[in-house]
C-alpha cells in the first residue's frame, strides 16, 4: 500500500484523523490477530475494525472475481460480529489458494480415491467462492490441463465458512500451515484449527479424539449431512510454485515426455543454491509421489556467446511435440542461457544409446529460453522435453 500523500495527511495528522477508507486498507492489510490487537490501540481503529465495509475492502485487496451488477460481491453483514465471522472466512479462504499434493496412502493417511490425480488446485471462483479442483493431463492428446471438480467453499450470510464435495458437507481443516485435511461433517463441532509449533500431543489428541468411539455421537450441526464412506483427505502445500527473477527455474511445470505422455514436474531450489526436479506420480501406490529426474549444485549459467560445441548439441536434438505424435518437432527456440545438470542412469530415458555402467551419472543441459520457460535433455538421447508454465499469477493455464 502506498503512503499517504502529506497535502491530504497534514504535517499534524495522527493515525486517529484519517478517514475510515484509510484505516480500511491498513486493516486489510494484517492478519485477523493483528488486526485484533490493532483495533485495541485507539477507538478509531476498533469503529473501523467493526465496520461491515472491511470485508468488502479485503476482498476487493484480495480480487476477487467482480460480481454480476444484479448480486453483490459479499453476503451483507448487519452486525459487527457477522462483519467479523466474514472477515476471519476470507483470510481463511486466502490461505487456502494455490496448488496443493494429496498425500498418498502409503504416507500413513488413507486416500478415498486413489485413481484421482494427486494434484489440486484451489481458485477463486464467482462471487466469494474458492473452488478446488484435481488437476490432471488433457485426454486431447495435447499440453492441456483438465480440472474435475473436488471441494466448493463459499460464505453464508452468518459470514461462516461452508464446504462442500458434491452434496456431502465436508471441513477443510488446517494441520500447521500448510497440511489440510477434508473430512466429512460428523456433527456441530467448531472447526478446529492447529497452528505450526503445536504440540504433538495435541495434534495426536486432535485426530485420536475424531476416531475414538463415541466421538462421532455428537447431536448432528445444521450442515447435517455425514459424509457417509467419505475418508479423509490429506494435503500438502506445494510451495513457489512459479518462477521469479532470482529462480527462473522454480515452480511447477508441466511437459511431454520421451514416451509421449504428459507429466507434471517440480522444480525446487535449496538453502545452498542447488536445483533439484522431481516428477509427479499418481497416488495409485506407495511408490506414488515424487520420482526424481534431474538435480545440479551449480547454478551458473553459460551466457552466450556459446561455443560451438553447445550449438550443434542443441540443434541436433528433437523437441518432443505431441502426446499422440510419433515424431518430434526439429525447430529450434532462441536459447537465453544454458545450465549443466546432472541425473542418475536410473531415472533418464531407458532407451539410451550409450549404456551406462551402475556407479556413473548422466550429464545433461539446461536450455533457458527467451519466453522464460525451458527445456532439458541429457547425453545419449537425442530429444529435449520441453516444459510449460501451470500456472501465471495465481491462475491455472491451458484448461
Amino acid at each position: 500500500m502506498g503512503s499517504i500523500p502529506a497535502a491530504a495527511a497534514g504535517p499534524g495528522t495522527e493515525l486517529e484523523d484519517l478517514p475510515e477508507d484509510a484505516l480500511l486498507c491498513i486493516l486489510v492489510l494484517l492478519a485477523p490477530p493483528d488486526a485484533a490487537a490493532a483495533a485495541c490501540s485507539c477507538r478509531r481503529l476498533a469503529a473501523a475494525a467493526s465496520s461491515p465495509a472491511l470485508p468488502l475492502a479485503l476482498a476487493l485487496r484480495l480480487g476477487l472475481p467482480p460480481p454480476p451488477p444484479s448480486h453483490p460481491l459479499l453476503p451483507a453483514a448487519p452486525c459487527p460480529a457477522d462483519a467479523r465471522r466474514l472477515l476471519r472466512s476470507l483470510h481463511r479462504l486466502r490461505r487456502l489458494l494455490g496448488l496443493w499434493r494429496r498425500l498418498p496412502s502409503g504416507s500413513g493417511y488413507a486416500s478415498s480415491s486413489l485413481s484421482s490425480p494427486s494434484l489440486a488446485a484451489f481458485e477463486w471462483a464467482p462471487r466469494a467462492t474458492l473452488a478446488a479442483s484435481f488437476l490432471a493431463p488433457s485426454a486431447h492428446g495435447d499440453v492441456g490441463v483438465s480440472k474435475s471438480p473436488f471441494v466448493t467453499l463459499s460464505i453464508e450470510e452468518s459470514g461462516d465458512t461452508v464446504a462442500v464435495v458434491g452434496e456431502v458437507s465436508v471441513c477443510v481443516n488446517f494441520v500447521g500451515n500448510n497440511h489440510i485435511v477434508v473430512e466429512a461433517v460428523v456433527g456441530e463441532d467448531e472447526e478446529f484449527e492447529m497452528v505450526s509449533g503445536s504440540p504433538p500431543e495435541e495434534i495426536y489428541a486432535h485426530f485420536a479424539n475424531r476416531r475414538s468411539p463415541g466421538a462421532g455421537r455428537r447431536r448432528r450441526g445444521k450442515q447435517g449431512r455425514k459424509g457417509g464412506g467419505m475418508e479423509a483427505e490429506h494435503f500438502v502445500r506445494i510451495a513457489d510454485t512459479e518462477p521469479t527473477k532470482a529462480r527462473p527455474l522454480q515452480g511447477l511445470w508441466k511437459g511431454i515426455c520421451e514416451d509421449r505422455t504428459l507429466e507434471f514436474y517440480l522444480v525446487t531450489y535449496d538453502d545452498i543454491g542447488g536445483v533439484t526436479c522431481r516428477r509427479f506420480r499418481d497416488t495409485q501406490s506407495q511408490n506414488s509421489g515424487y520420482s526424481p529426474v534431474f538435480w545440479t549444485t551449480d547454478t551458473t549459467f553459460l551466457e552466450p556467446p556459446f561455443s560451438e560445441q553447445e550449438l550443434v548439441n542443441y540443434a541436433s536434438r528433437d523437441h518432443i511435440q505431441g502426446v499422440t505424435s510419433n515424431h518430434a518437432g526439429a525447430e529450434n527456440r532462441v536459447v537465453s542461457r544454458i545450465l549443466r545438470i546432472n541425473s542418475s542412469y536410473d531415472v533418464v530415458d531407458t532407451h539410451l544409446s550409450t549404456p551406462l555402467d551402475d556407479g556413473r551419472s548422466v550429464e545433461g543441459r539446461i536450455w533457458l529460453y527467451e519466453d522464460g520457460t525451458f527445456g532439458f535433455g541429457f547425453v545419449g538421447s537425442n530429444s529435449i522435453i520441453d516444459l510449460r508454465h501451470v500456472s501465471s499469477a495465481g491462475c491455472i493455464l491451458d484448461t
